[in-house]
């Protein structure tokens, strides 16, 4: 029982941590002992959205059948404490490890939170390396661990920086309000920077996958999207830093890209009904076309990828999701399906088997919305809105992928 509690919840539920209560001592453990049952009986806890039938990924911190076993019977016996002597040692918690950190970097000033209880706030990091580099590790440092839930990256190139930093000019304070990810809320779609990951609680990051890595130019700048929640803690000031693992060469270079309908961005032809309690769309395109073309040819679109990892995005009325690879009418790979949506457990999910995806093969991702009003799975209850459709605030909605691939 101790070995599970250590490594599947300790990493959040510890002081300072982002859950309400830590899940540390003895003590801790058997009073909340009935709602670790509830939680983890319906595998709400750890959180964990991605299928278990869809794929296998790495550092997959849900429960086995076995382990939610051991606990149902725990709690029914009355929660008994065993032998002291018997007692194992501490586990470390299952969460990924940054494996060195070559290089450090920080917010300019600290920032405290000024939207409650959910703010979604971005912040331009110098690049100082004069020669390039590939990142092959990212990690986060929050400085307040109780406030900051989750984190995305992007790297900025030397000629797309203009939409960034007039956002940051504009908007007072350090950084700038970003709810639809690491990008300036009104900058072309064409000038974004390119995402590089994220962090989640429960460890301060993670090697990319091996031999692969992240080219980075001199003269860019990172984005860091900070989500911070303080339903369960004040706002109080946050100065977290990056870190990066970096590399003078890599075996395979990855790139990650976005995946969606160009149709629902630019034509604003994804429609979610108001009063629609299951609105969703479906996109289907050549995989190896549309990533060349987003690309910016970095992509060929006349030789196979591989797909490391995947990343799925909706906004806070988003219910399902899935992403797949289509090779012909029969054949597909489910690369992520995640079937309860949850806006506030996002991030990129490696795969232990990267899946190839050969000239000729479609991806193929569908969404699904509730229009009609009612509570999402962090609790709060969304107010009944009109008909909704692509954009960039958290009001709005999404239906988008992110792969990291390598190509050869």
């Amino acid at each position: 029982m101790k070995p599970v509690i250590d490594t599947k919840c300790a990493g959040c539920h510890q002081d300072g941590g982002i859950a309400p209560f830590p899940l540390t001592t003895t003590e801790q453990v058997q009073g909340m002992k009935n709602a670790i049952l509830h939680s983890v009986c319906e595998r709400s806890m750890p959180p964990w959205p991605a299928h278990r039938d869809c794929n296998q990924y790495n550092h997959d911190r849900s429960l086995s059948d076995e382990q939610i076993a051991l606990i149902r019977d725990w709690v029914r016996a009355g929660a008994p404490l065993g032998n002291e002597s018997d007692a194992p040692a501490e586990t470390p918690p299952a969460s990924a490890q940054l494996s060195r950190v070559d290089l450090e970097l920080a917010m300019s000033e600290p920032y405290t939170p000024q939207v409650h209880p959910d703010e979604y706030r971005c912040f331009m990091l110098d690049w100082p390396e004069t020669e390039e580099k590939f990142i092959t590790g990212i990690g986060v440092r929050p400085g307040k661990t109780d406030i900051v839930h989750h984190v995305l990256l992007a790297a900025v190139p030397p000629e797309n920086l203009s939409a960034y930093l007039q956002a940051d000019e504009a908007d007072p304070g350090p950084g700038f309000s970003c709810p639809g990810g690491p990008n300036p809320p009104n900058g072309p779609l064409d000038s974004r920077g390119v995402m590089i990951g994220g962090w989640v609680p429960g460890g301060e990051g993670r090697d990319l996958p091996s031999g692969t890595g992240i080219r980075i130019q001199p003269g860019s700048k990172l984005v860091m999207q900070l989500h911070y929640n303080t339903s369960s803690a004040p706002p109080a000031p946050d100065l977290s830093r990056l870190l990066l693992k970096l590399d003078g060469s890599v075996e395979h270079e990855a790139f990650f890209f976005p995946f969606t309908n160009p149709e629902w961005v630019r034509d604003r032809k994804m429609p979610i009904p108001k009063s629609e309690s299951d609105a969703f769309h479906i996109w289907r395109y050549n995989a190896l076309d549309f990533a060349s073309r987003v690309s910016k040819k970095q992509i060929r679109d006349n030789a196979p990828i591989s797909v490391y990892g995947a990343q799925l995005h909706m906004h806070q009325r988003g219910t399902r999701t899935a992403l797949t690879v289509e090779k012909g009418d029969k054949e597909k790979a489910c690369l992520l399906e995640i079937p309860e949506w949850n806006f506030h457990w996002q991030g990129v999910n490696f795969l232990q088997q990267p899946v190839r995806i050969s000239p000729g093969d479609d991806l193929r991702i569908e969404c699904h919305w509730n229009n009609a009003g009612f509570t999402p799975h962090h609790g709060a209850q969304l107010p009944a809105v009109s008909d909704l459709n692509w954009g960039e605030g958290t009001n709005d909605e999404m239906c988008v992928a992110f792969l990291y691939v390598t190509q050869e």
